[in-house]
Parts: structure tokens; sequence; C-alpha cells
């Protein structure tokens, strides 16, 4: 009997995708993973390359409000991004933090 990972919906004539969603949740599921993914990538360059306080803490902002974002499929199972949200969180959380300390001391 097949489940619906996100919505929990299943039964006997339940179908789900190969990642474990149904046809009412993966139009909706797969995109907005995509679209946090694509945030996170794109602000983990921003990061690296920017030069000033500002531009490195926007950066890493951004990227830690997506990645929390995709911990809510993290947590259901379903497959997000690579690395997986909560790694991401850890290592960038502490980049944060690093970046607040330098400007305080």
């Amino acid at each position: 009997m097949a489940r619906c990972k996100h919505c929990s919906k299943g039964g006997l004539f339940q179908k789900v995708d190969k990642e474990g969603l149904c046809g009412s949740c993966a139009p909706t599921v797969r995109p907005d993973i995509d679209k946090h993914s694509n945030v996170i990538y794109e602000s983990m360059g921003v990061f690296e390359r920017a030069q000033g306080f500002d531009a490195k803490l926007a950066a890493i902002d951004t990227l830690l409000a997506s990645a929390r974002h995709l911990q809510q499929y993290e947590a259901k199972g379903i497959a997000t991004c690579n690395p997986a949200p909560t790694p991401v969180l850890a290592e960038y959380g502490g980049f944060r933090d690093e970046l607040l300390a330098s400007r305080r001391g």
C-alpha cells in the first residue's frame, strides 16, 4: 500500500512517484524544493565571492531561510538538496556566527 510522504494519503489504489509523492503533491512540492535548492546553491556562491560584511550576511541569511524551509521536506523523508538542509544549516549557521563575532571583536 503506497502512502504519500508529503500529505500522508494512502490506500490500496494510491499511487506515488519514485520520490514518494502522490499526483496531487508532486506538482507543487518538487518545484518548491527545486526553487529553494537553487537559492541555497546560488547563495553559497554569493557568500564565497562577497567582499563586505553586509553582502556576506545577506547571502547567509537567504541561504539559511531556504534551508529551514527545506527541512520540512527532509523531516518527511523527501529528497531535497545535496548536501541536505540540516548539515547546510549547521555549517552556514557556524559561518554566520563567525562572521558576527568578527564584526564585534
